[in-house]
């Protein structure tokens, strides 16, 4: 055997490259496959609120081509309790543009927050249903006709809180939703005040704003959808049952008890003083 060096013929394996890559860069290279980015669309059907829209465009048709007699026959009167579709169809009149504008624009606004989460049918059910407790409300307070949608607009706008507490993981910018909640409730009570205290005309059916706004709260602990529904979560789940039955003995006693009202103020108060003072006992 010769001292001489043997040099093997065995060249090492040559590894795959990619051109303008070093061979450290190869090591991470891996295989996947390129997708075309596709552009989100910030304006999808889904996120429209139809059903308030449409609620909308009914009551500003309505203001339009209404006429005195026609409003005379919708609008709710103390006098006509009994005639049971004042309850609602009082949220069709308006007294004027501003007041129609201010109601349609905020149920608007906050029902985009909504209908995407919880869907049109039960935004539009909370929406009604807070327009009708409002209006028993301010009912049995106050002798005075009632007209306009604000009752169902506090229920939209506090039903908001609703949906946060219940999708509490799964809804963006709550502070900003919760501040600008008590925003327009604080416009709203300086408002009520200075104008209740200037005596000024119409007179603000405060009573239909509180009852209204407690409704859709409690409506909304009721029938909103919560993000436990789709997580494994029983302590959150024994939380929101607890909040679900509790709501729902709220509401029915507060219901109940504005019917019982409504049925004392009818019978003991004269025809004579029904628009002027109520009378609850005899």
């Amino acid at each position: 055997m010769s001292g001489e060096n043997v040099v093997s013929s065995e060249e090492p394996a040559s590894t795959p490259s990619t051109p303008g890559s070093s061979v450290d860069e190869e090591k991470y290279l891996v295989p996947y496959r390129i997708r075309p980015r596709v552009k989100k669309k910030w304006l999808r059907i889904e996120n429209v609120p139809i059903a308030t829209i449409a609620v909308t465009i009914i009551q500003i048709a309505f203001h339009i081509f209404s006429t005195p007699s026609v409003e005379k026959h919708l609008r709710f009167e103390p006098s006509k309790r009994t005639q049971i579709w004042r309850f609602l169809t009082y949220m069709l009149v308006h007294d004027d543009w501003y007041h129609l504008l201010l109601n349609v624009v905020i149920q608007c606004i906050f029902a985009i927050l909504l209908e995407k989460r919880q869907g049109r049918f039960r935004v539009l059910v909370l929406y009604f249903l807070g327009g009708v407790t409002g209006v028993m409300g301010a009912s049995c307070v106050h002798p005075n006709m009632v007209i306009g949608a604000s009752a169902g607009v506090y229920a939209l706008l506090i039903s908001n809180i609703a949906d946060i507490v219940l999708n509490s993981t799964a809804v963006r910018f709550k502070i900003y939703r919760v501040c600008s909640i008590g925003v327009l409730v604080l416009f709203d009570v300086i408002y009520n005040i200075v104008h209740i205290y200037a005596r000024k005309e119409p007179v603000i059916s405060w009573e239909a704003h509180v009852v209204g706004g407690i409704s859709g709260l409690l409506i909304g602990f009721l029938i909103f959808k919560s993000d436990c529904q789709t997580e494994k979560l029983s302590e959150r789940k024994t939380i929101f049952n607890a909040i679900f039955w509790t709501s729902l003995v709220l509401y029915c006693t507060m219901l109940i008890g504005l019917v019982l009202v409504s049925v004392q103020i009818k019978k003991c108060t004269p025809a004579s003083d029904i628009y002027v003072k109520y009378v609850y006992f005899c």
